[in-house]
């Protein structure tokens, strides 16, 4: 219904009634008026009998009603975007993150949305890495085997299952000093301890990419930088196990010259498992 002018009307009926009134100052406004059984509307409000009796309702104005409309809209359509649309990037599960290879004993982490390790996860990672997983014995049984028990050094330890015994024993205490120098000193650099694959399909360049990175790995921008708690983990736990393996002579060139082989013999661990999803795949017929 419309009501017109600043008298008041007497309406008839139930459902709203627009009521025309003027205000100070001489500017007009459209009022609204809910109306029960019998209605009087005029411009300041609504005379309304019912159950109740009779009753004034002051009428809003319809600038204010158009902006609590408009309001209610927004914020339910700001619900319903909510609810209905699905997070982009869900969390990725921390098992996931933390998964270690088995056989290279190396946890990965994607170049795409790279998300750099936390505290929590970065003492959960050093315990799969140094204690948890069969790659950090299984590194420790290649190097004893290729470089130690091959050449038979140190002759001290002798030949045979005894021989090898004690250098692989060695060089198990080698693998644990190197992961405990790594991750204390990769969380002080902001380092990354773990491989990150290449998006290159290329062999060649995924093949290089595995040999530098043995030498680099990301920050916690995810930018590349020199893997130096890497590097210097190789040498200073080379340099610990000096105090126990007899016939050294001059300890500063073994170390050197045996963390360096154990940086190249790194080298095909990353290649490893910069080819993982191929090997996993062709040779033990996993998807």
């Amino acid at each position: 219904m419309l009501l017109v002018g600043a008298a008041p009307l007497l309406v008839l009926g139930h459902g709203p009634a627009w009521a025309w009134g003027e205000e100070a100052g001489g500017r007009s406004t459209l009022n609204l008026c809910l109306v029960a059984d019998l209605s009087i509307a005029g411009d300041e409000g609504c005379f309304a009998t019912g159950a109740g009796g009779l009753s004034f309702i002051p009428c809003q104005s319809v600038s204010t009603l158009a902006s609590d409309a408009m309001d209610a809209q927004a914020s339910a359509a700001s619900q319903i975007a909510t609810t209905s649309i699905p997070n982009s990037t869900p969390p990725v599960d921390e098992q996931q993150r933390l998964k270690v290879n088995p056989i290279t004993g190396l946890a990965l982490a994607p170049q795409s949305n790279y998300t750099p390790l936390t505290a929590s996860e970065r003492w959960k990672l050093y315990l799969k890495m140094t204690y948890g997983s069969a790659g950090p014995y299984f590194s420790p049984l290649v190097n004893a085997l290729a470089l130690d028990q091959a050449n038979g050094t140190p002759r001290q330890w002798g030949s045979g299952f005894p021989g090898f015994g004690r250098r692989l024993a060695s060089r198990a205490g080698n693998a644990v000093l190197q992961g405990t120098f790594q991750a204390p000193l990769a969380a002080l650099l902001h380092e990354d301890v773990r491989y990150i694959p290449t998006s290159h399909h290329s062999v060649p360049r995924r093949a290089l990419h595995a040999v530098l990175y043995n030498f680099l790995t990301y920050n916690n921008q995810g930018h590349t930088t020199l893997n130096i708690a890497n590097l210097a983990a190789y040498y200073a736990s080379t340099a610990v196990t000096t105090t126990w393996i007899p016939g050294i002579g001059n300890a500063a060139r073994y170390t050197f010259s045996n963390g360096s082989e154990q940086i190249a013999l790194s080298f095909p661990l990353n290649v490893a498992q910069e080819f993982w999803p191929e090997i996993r795949h062709h040779v033990f017929r996993r998807h």
